[in-house]
């Protein structure tokens, strides 16, 4: 590890467990502490154990960033914001990233950094110009807290699909001139009849928010990950299993998710795919959508 960081000389190290060395006691922090003290390289671990759900990791890895490398600003920029929770789990279909970028510049604000996708570390280490963060994923929600308690910027929670970009960018424009923070979707409709989509829930609970405001119908998101609080809109829910989830659906006449979900779903519901890196892997990786061109007609394969 020492000669490889000597001959790359990166610009820092992150340290991550996997579960071998994790359930063995490896002492990750104090290896940090040497490597850095034999190299001059800022070094850090990430904790991790590879028994986890993606959130956990990666969230955890923005939240180091965050407080490591983000100095004390000179000054803010107005109308500018850093995309928080930018990842290639949770956007993983083509063009997904440039057409979010794309949607934020033509609402009239500036992009200061994006976690974490095409943007270099000195891209990030502005973060602290930023009058907004916005968290476009649960994976981002860590590194605003941080932002916010190093900074008072305050993060708005939202993810801009088409349907849901006037309630969201109303509320950027709220927590700019408040300095409030606020999850965006949380006012929505929720409740068992209508639509039900499982996943992430900032991503989802957008998707319902839309689903919500275009057809004015309930839409409800069930959640499998481990990081939802705060999160979820009345009428949401965490769920922890299979049997858990097949019970909450025997009601349910619309079910949006990934395809490996359908086989939990009741034949008598319509089901809609819409792939997730991070639940099914590459299985659908040619179907995954770039969720900022989907409109609510598109959804599925009918």
């Amino acid at each position: 590890m020492i000669s490889a960081a000597r001959e790359l000389n990166p610009r820092f190290i992150a340290l991550v467990s996997s579960p071998i060395p994790y359930m063995s006691g490896t002492d990750f922090p104090a290896l940090a502490r040497i490597i850095e003290r034999e190299t001059g390289i800022s070094t850090f671990f990430v904790p991790s154990s590879g028994m986890r759900d993606y959130v956990a990791g990666a969230g955890a890895a923005l939240d180091e960033i965050a407080r490591r490398f983000v100095p004390e600003p000179d000054c803010r920029i107005s109308r500018s914001v850093n995309l928080l929770g930018v990842t290639p789990l949770d956007f993983a279909g083509k063009g997904s990233v440039e057409s979010l970028r794309q949607r934020i510049r033509q609402a009239g604000w500036e992009i200061i950094s994006c976690w974490a996708m095409g943007d270099s570390l000195d891209d990030l280490s502005r973060a602290g110009e930023a009058q907004v963060n916005l968290v476009v994923s649960s994976v981002g929600l860590k590194a605003a807290k941080v932002l916010q308690e190093r900074f008072g910027t305050p993060y708005v929670v939202g993810t801009p699909v088409s349907g849901f970009t006037e309630t969201l960018f109303t509320a950027m424009e709220q927590a700019a001139e408040n300095r409030t923070s606020c999850v965006a979707y949380l006012s929505r409709s929720g409740g068992k009849a209508g639509v039900t989509l499982i996943g992430e829930p900032v991503t989802m609970g957008s998707l319902a928010g839309a689903i919500s405001e275009k057809y004015g119908i309930s839409a409800r998101v069930l959640c499998p990950l481990e990081h939802f609080e705060g999160l979820l809109a009345p009428g949401d829910r965490h769920v922890s299993g299979e049997e858990e989830l097949a019970e909450l659906l025997s009601d349910s006449e619309i079910v949006i998710a990934d395809p490996l979900y359908r086989f939990v779903c009741p034949e008598h519901c319509k089901f809609y795919e819409l792939p997730h890196l991070a639940f099914s892997g590459r299985c659908f990786r040619k179907k995954m959508p770039n969720l900022f061109e989907l409109e609510m007609e598109s959804y599925g394969t009918e």
